[in-house]
Protein backbone atom coordinates (compact mmCIF):
# COMPACT_ATOMS: atom_id res chain seq x y z
CA UNK A 1 0.00 0.00 0.00
CA UNK A 2 1.50 3.03 -1.14
CA UNK A 3 0.39 5.29 1.47
CA UNK A 4 3.05 7.84 1.62
CA UNK A 5 2.19 9.72 -1.15
CA UNK A 6 -1.28 9.56 -1.09
CA UNK A 7 -2.04 13.72 -1.99
CA UNK A 8 -4.01 15.80 0.08
CA UNK A 9 -7.46 14.47 -1.17
CA UNK A 10 -9.00 13.43 2.28
CA UNK A 11 -12.18 13.97 2.84
CA UNK A 12 -13.88 17.86 2.71
CA UNK A 13 -16.57 16.44 4.90
CA UNK A 14 -14.19 15.78 7.47
CA UNK A 15 -12.69 19.61 7.60
CA UNK A 16 -15.50 21.08 7.50
CA UNK A 17 -17.54 19.27 10.83
CA UNK A 18 -13.81 20.30 12.59
CA UNK A 19 -13.18 23.18 11.15
CA UNK A 20 -16.26 24.85 10.32
CA UNK A 21 -15.53 28.60 11.06
CA UNK A 22 -11.48 28.57 10.75
CA UNK A 23 -9.95 32.25 10.49
CA UNK A 24 -7.97 31.85 7.53
CA UNK A 25 -5.81 34.96 9.15
CA UNK A 26 -4.70 33.06 11.67
CA UNK A 27 -3.33 30.07 8.98
CA UNK A 28 0.18 29.58 8.68
CA UNK A 29 2.79 27.22 8.01
CA UNK A 30 5.68 26.03 10.08
CA UNK A 31 8.38 23.42 9.59
CA UNK A 32 7.60 20.50 11.46
CA UNK A 33 9.30 19.33 14.50
CA UNK A 34 9.87 15.55 13.59
CA UNK A 35 11.39 15.17 17.62
CA UNK A 36 8.27 16.39 19.37
CA UNK A 37 8.99 17.17 23.03
CA UNK A 38 6.38 15.11 24.05
CA UNK A 39 3.65 13.04 22.75
CA UNK A 40 0.72 15.49 23.55
CA UNK A 41 2.00 18.59 23.91
CA UNK A 42 2.56 19.32 20.26
CA UNK A 43 1.57 23.05 19.62
CA UNK A 44 -1.34 23.38 17.61
CA UNK A 45 0.34 26.24 16.08
CA UNK A 46 3.55 24.19 14.63
CA UNK A 47 0.46 22.92 12.37
CA UNK A 48 -1.32 26.13 11.42
CA UNK A 49 -4.44 25.56 13.40
CA UNK A 50 -5.97 27.75 16.22
CA UNK A 51 -8.20 26.05 17.14
CA UNK A 52 -7.32 22.30 17.82
CA UNK A 53 -7.53 21.39 21.20
CA UNK A 54 -4.53 19.84 22.97
CA UNK A 55 -5.64 16.68 25.11
CA UNK A 56 -5.06 13.35 25.29
CA UNK A 57 -7.55 11.35 23.63
CA UNK A 58 -8.64 7.10 25.00
CA UNK A 59 -9.68 4.70 22.65
CA UNK A 60 -11.67 3.04 24.82
CA UNK A 61 -14.70 4.30 24.06
CA UNK A 62 -16.70 3.29 20.67
CA UNK A 63 -17.00 6.93 19.79
CA UNK A 64 -13.29 7.24 19.26
CA UNK A 65 -12.92 4.06 17.78
CA UNK A 66 -15.19 4.73 15.29
CA UNK A 67 -13.89 7.75 14.34
CA UNK A 68 -10.63 5.70 14.00
CA UNK A 69 -12.25 3.25 11.49
CA UNK A 70 -14.06 6.01 9.77
CA UNK A 71 -10.62 7.74 8.91
CA UNK A 72 -8.66 4.85 7.94
CA UNK A 73 -11.34 4.00 5.83
CA UNK A 74 -11.10 7.05 3.64
CA UNK A 75 -7.19 6.63 3.19
CA UNK A 76 -7.88 3.08 2.26
CA UNK A 77 -10.63 4.34 0.02
CA UNK A 78 -8.25 6.89 -1.50
CA UNK A 79 -5.32 4.37 -1.95
CA UNK A 80 -7.84 1.91 -3.54
CA UNK A 81 -8.37 5.04 -6.50
CA UNK A 82 -4.65 5.31 -7.15
CA UNK A 83 -4.48 1.16 -7.31
CA UNK A 84 -7.53 1.08 -9.47
CA UNK A 85 -6.06 3.43 -12.00
CA UNK A 86 -2.44 1.33 -11.64
CA UNK A 87 -4.59 -1.54 -12.69
CA UNK A 88 -6.05 0.63 -15.46
CA UNK A 89 -2.75 1.56 -17.33
CA UNK A 90 -0.98 -1.69 -17.03
CA UNK A 91 1.55 -0.45 -14.16
CA UNK A 92 2.60 -2.37 -10.93
CA UNK A 93 1.65 0.22 -8.29
CA UNK A 94 5.60 0.80 -7.88
CA UNK A 95 5.97 1.63 -11.31
CA UNK A 96 2.92 4.02 -11.27
CA UNK A 97 4.49 5.88 -7.92
CA UNK A 98 7.67 6.01 -9.99
CA UNK A 99 6.69 7.47 -12.94
CA UNK A 100 4.02 10.48 -11.38
CA UNK A 101 7.36 10.82 -8.64
CA UNK A 102 9.33 11.77 -11.68
CA UNK A 103 6.45 14.03 -13.09
CA UNK A 104 6.05 15.47 -9.94
CA UNK A 105 9.66 15.77 -8.43
CA UNK A 106 11.34 19.21 -10.53
CA UNK A 107 15.01 18.50 -10.98
CA UNK A 108 17.23 15.53 -11.43
CA UNK A 109 16.06 12.33 -9.11
CA UNK A 110 18.08 9.23 -8.27
CA UNK A 111 16.93 6.11 -6.67
CA UNK A 112 17.43 7.18 -3.38
CA UNK A 113 15.73 10.06 -4.04
CA UNK A 114 12.51 7.87 -5.37
CA UNK A 115 13.09 5.16 -2.39
CA UNK A 116 12.48 8.27 -0.03
CA UNK A 117 9.39 9.75 -1.34
CA UNK A 118 7.82 6.79 -1.74
CA UNK A 119 8.89 5.18 1.21
CA UNK A 120 9.50 1.84 0.07
CA UNK A 121 12.68 -0.04 0.33
CA UNK A 122 15.47 -0.14 -2.41
CA UNK A 123 14.64 -3.47 -4.04
CA UNK A 124 10.99 -2.55 -4.69
CA UNK A 125 11.90 0.30 -6.03
CA UNK A 126 14.55 -0.73 -8.12
CA UNK A 127 12.28 -3.51 -9.67
CA UNK A 128 10.23 -1.00 -11.04
CA UNK A 129 13.27 0.91 -12.58
CA UNK A 130 14.64 -1.94 -14.12
CA UNK A 131 10.93 -2.85 -15.84
CA UNK A 132 10.81 0.94 -16.95
CA UNK A 133 13.99 0.84 -18.37
CA UNK A 134 14.08 -2.58 -20.32
CA UNK A 135 10.70 -0.94 -21.94
CA UNK A 136 12.40 2.04 -22.94
CA UNK A 137 10.75 4.00 -20.77
CA UNK A 138 13.45 5.79 -18.67
CA UNK A 139 17.51 5.86 -18.73
CA UNK A 140 19.62 5.00 -15.49
CA UNK A 141 22.87 7.36 -15.30
CA UNK A 142 25.36 6.96 -12.59
CA UNK A 143 25.31 9.88 -10.01
CA UNK A 144 27.34 8.56 -7.47
CA UNK A 145 29.02 4.85 -6.63
CA UNK A 146 25.85 3.23 -5.25
CA UNK A 147 23.28 5.68 -7.16
CA UNK A 148 21.86 6.44 -10.79
CA UNK A 149 20.03 9.81 -11.77
CA UNK A 150 16.37 8.80 -13.47
CA UNK A 151 15.28 9.98 -16.75
CA UNK A 152 12.54 9.82 -18.86
CA UNK A 153 12.86 8.79 -22.35
CA UNK A 154 10.36 10.30 -25.15
CA UNK A 155 8.39 7.33 -25.12
CA UNK A 156 8.37 7.77 -21.01
CA UNK A 157 7.41 11.01 -21.38
CA UNK A 158 4.79 10.54 -23.88
CA UNK A 159 3.24 7.59 -21.71
CA UNK A 160 3.21 10.08 -18.80
CA UNK A 161 1.18 11.96 -20.84
CA UNK A 162 -1.57 9.79 -21.21
CA UNK A 163 -1.49 8.38 -18.03
CA UNK A 164 0.03 9.57 -14.73
CA UNK A 165 -0.37 13.16 -15.95
CA UNK A 166 -4.36 13.02 -16.31
CA UNK A 167 -4.15 11.44 -12.91
CA UNK A 168 -2.88 14.81 -11.77
CA UNK A 169 -5.31 16.31 -13.06
CA UNK A 170 -7.58 14.57 -11.53
CA UNK A 171 -6.29 15.36 -8.73
CA UNK A 172 -6.33 18.83 -9.38
CA UNK A 173 -9.46 19.26 -10.16
CA UNK A 174 -10.56 17.40 -7.25
CA UNK A 175 -9.05 19.94 -4.98
CA UNK A 176 -10.65 22.45 -7.22
CA UNK A 177 -13.58 22.01 -5.60
CA UNK A 178 -12.31 22.60 -2.17
CA UNK A 179 -11.53 26.06 -0.88
CA UNK A 180 -7.96 26.98 0.23
CA UNK A 181 -8.83 26.99 3.85
CA UNK A 182 -9.95 23.50 3.13
CA UNK A 183 -7.09 22.27 1.49
CA UNK A 184 -4.77 23.76 4.03
CA UNK A 185 -6.64 22.85 7.01
CA UNK A 186 -6.67 19.25 5.87
CA UNK A 187 -2.56 19.22 4.90
CA UNK A 188 -1.98 20.64 8.70
CA UNK A 189 -4.73 17.47 9.80
CA UNK A 190 -2.27 14.93 7.90
CA UNK A 191 0.54 16.41 9.05
CA UNK A 192 -0.05 16.38 12.98
CA UNK A 193 -1.62 13.16 12.78
CA UNK A 194 1.50 11.48 10.79
CA UNK A 195 3.89 13.26 13.84
CA UNK A 196 1.33 12.04 17.14
CA UNK A 197 1.16 8.25 14.97
CA UNK A 198 5.01 8.03 14.29
CA UNK A 199 5.58 8.91 17.76
CA UNK A 200 3.10 6.39 19.47
CA UNK A 201 4.53 3.59 16.53
CA UNK A 202 8.39 4.72 18.17
CA UNK A 203 7.24 2.84 21.49
CA UNK A 204 6.17 -0.22 19.37
CA UNK A 205 9.45 0.10 17.67
CA UNK A 206 11.35 0.76 20.96
CA UNK A 207 9.74 -2.34 22.60
CA UNK A 208 10.03 -5.02 20.44
CA UNK A 209 13.85 -4.05 19.88
CA UNK A 210 14.07 -4.30 23.73
CA UNK A 211 12.43 -7.69 23.28
CA UNK A 212 14.76 -9.19 21.02
CA UNK A 213 17.57 -8.11 23.19
CA UNK A 214 16.85 -9.87 26.49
Amino acid sequence: MFNAYIPILLSAIIIRKLYPKTDKSNFYTKTLDISPKSDYNISQSDFGLKHLPTRRISLDNKSNRKKLYEYNNVLKSIDDCYRNIAKRYGFSEAAFWTLYTLRMEPGNITQSDVCTVLYQPKQTVNSALKKLESEGYITLTPAGAHTKNISLTKSGTKLCEQTVDKVIEAECAALGNMTDEETENMTALMKLYSVLLKSQTAKILRYKRRTKGT
